[in-house]
């Protein structure tokens, strides 16, 4: 199949394995024979192939039980700079109903907690992200997102003026 990529349009010899629907598209998982591993595809950016299809091949075993489980992870998280590894003070089914499968995967500590495992190309991002879905959560990684949400916290901190049990007087205009 022809496929674009950063460097533009290039023929992919690929078998195709399953086909997986997240909330947004419809992702093909396919063993690629260039790299000689598992590749995931946007299908509507899959463009037509310059020839005839292939030849048989024997199906090779899946990277994953859990297919859809596997893509999700892959595309929300492997092809961005930071991959994020939060955990959430919340049960995972709480959590999962303020989450798109296609941004993280969630997965279940125990009946208080989960970790979501989630990726971006900015920390910036990733704290806005994380912080706007309103649980009480710990950074294991990376490291360097804990100073972007001191920066963020005190930007909103700052935004929201001083709070009501703040004894100094409000500003005027």
């Amino acid at each position: 199949m022809r496929y674009p990529g950063r460097d533009g349009v290039r023929v992919r010899d690929v078998e195709p394995h399953r086909l997986v629907h997240t909330p947004r598209r419809w992702y093909l998982l396919a063993w690629d024979s260039g790299p000689g591993d598992w590749r995931t595809f946007r299908v509507d950016r899959i463009r037509p192939p310059l020839g005839p299809p292939g030849a048989r091949f024997i199906p090779r075993p899946l990277p994953a039980d859990d297919v859809a489980a596997y893509v999700s992870q892959v595309i929300s998280s492997a092809p961005y700079r930071y991959q994020a590894r939060i955990l959430i003070h919340a049960p995972a089914a709480v959590v999962a109903r303020r989450s798109s499968p296609a941004a993280g995967r969630l997965q279940a500590v125990d009946e208080h907690t989960c970790v979501l495992h989630t990726g971006s190309n900015s920390l910036d991002e990733l704290a806005l992200y994380v912080a706007v879905k309103g649980f009480d959560f710990e950074v294991l990684d990376p490291p360097e997102l804990i100073p972007v949400l001191h920066e963020l916290s005190g930007c909103l901190a700052r935004a929201a003026g001083p709070s009501l049990a703040d004894p100094s007087p409000a500003r005027s205009s």
